[in-house]
């Protein structure tokens, strides 16, 4: 049975009577409905609205989630991933602290301003550097911004496209090209709409590089066991697969970084345990230019990996499997 996310955020109220004779239920992503996008920022104090693709109210999106996974909580229905670890996993700053307290390696990563000219003022006051700018509640590189500074110049590389209306109003929305800005203007633009929002700055450590541009990972993590795995490729700093990259061979990879993928492997599960109410989670994985592995971010709905298997299983199939207990049945699941 399938319960529509517009349906449980418009009426939470009513959460138990929607899941009503459920008795395992499987969370998935409220997508790009720009419907149920507005609905939860509601939820969530902000009556602004938001257009399809729109960058705006994360903050107020994620307030709106949280009370809708809390409200799931409350029924007492066994869930896959329980709302409180996927809050976490959507909130960059809290994994990264829950990945910092178990050991793990990561690139140094702090809260960044809420000012735009208290972050350029930071650039300038050295030589030069890199980063990325990541909303810390967004997801699928919305709002990223990969960032590096020379002197005076500055350059700024993400996955965003400026609209400016006749009556003066700026929008910024999600694009699937990523775009270079090298105008001051511009950029200023950026950041003076993304970082009140909240954000993080994470160090921009080079990556492996292969024949045909930078590689990292993305692993699937079900029940302690890294299962599907694709190792995403791409010439521009973001390697998400929806922007246009490809996916790249791992036997090239263990060719050039020898046990590097076993390495991956291992962190990614070392990561997902840091979330130990949740069956499964998609696992991103950064290789240096050295092999060297870093767990970058953590996805509770990180398994939708299209043509992939493992083991003869597509990635909900090793998840639908993993589920299974005595007295439970396929067929109780549902997404939420």
């Amino acid at each position: 049975m399938l319960i529509p996310w517009r349906l449980i955020a418009s009426d939470i109220a009513q959460v138990k009577q929607h899941l009503r004779g459920i008795d395992l239920l499987r969370i998935d992503s409220p997508g790009e409905d720009a419907e149920v996008a507005s609905i939860l920022a509601r939820l969530g104090g902000s009556e602004l609205p938001r257009a399809h693709g729109e960058i705006a109210h994360d903050g107020a999106r994620h307030a709106g989630f949280r009370r809708v996974l809390e409200a799931i909580e409350q029924t007492g229905i066994a869930c896959l991933n329980h709302g409180p670890d996927i809050l976490a996993m959507f909130d960059k700053w809290q994994a990264h602290a829950r990945f910092t307290r178990a050991g793990l390696p990561r690139p140094v990563t702090e809260l960044a301003p809420t000012d735009a000219s208290v972050f350029l003022a930071h650039c300038r006051s050295a030589p030069g550097g890199r980063l990325f700018l990541k909303p810390r509640y967004g997801s699928s590189a919305s709002g990223c911004s990969a960032i590096r500074w020379q002197g005076n110049r500055i350059e700024l590389n993400a996955p965003i496209e400026i609209e400016r209306k006749a009556n003066g109003r700026v929008r910024l929305f999600n694009t699937l090209r990523v775009r270079r800005y090298i105008d001051l203007g511009e950029i200023g633009t950026i950041l003076e709409r993304l970082l009140p929002q909240g954000m993080i700055q994470e160090r921009w450590l080079p990556k492996a590089t292969l024949p045909g541009g930078s590689v990292d990972l993305r692993i699937l993590v079900v029940a302690g066991e890294a299962r599907h795995r694709v190792l995403r490729q791409s010439r521009s700093p973001m390697t998400n697969l929806h922007l246009g990259n490809r996916r790249a061979d791992t036997m090239e990879l263990e060719r050039v970084f020898p046990g590097a993928l076993a390495r991956a492997c291992q962190l990614a599960v070392d990561a997902a345990a840091c979330f130990p109410d949740s069956l499964y989670a998609g696992v991103d994985i950064l290789l240096d230019t050295r092999g060297r592995v870093y767990v970058c971010e953590i996805n509770a709905f990180g398994d939708l990996l299209p043509g992939l298997s493992d083991r003869g299983q597509t990635t909900f199939e090793a998840i639908a499997a993993a589920s299974l207990v005595p007295g439970s049945a396929l067929e109780a699941t549902s997404r939420a």
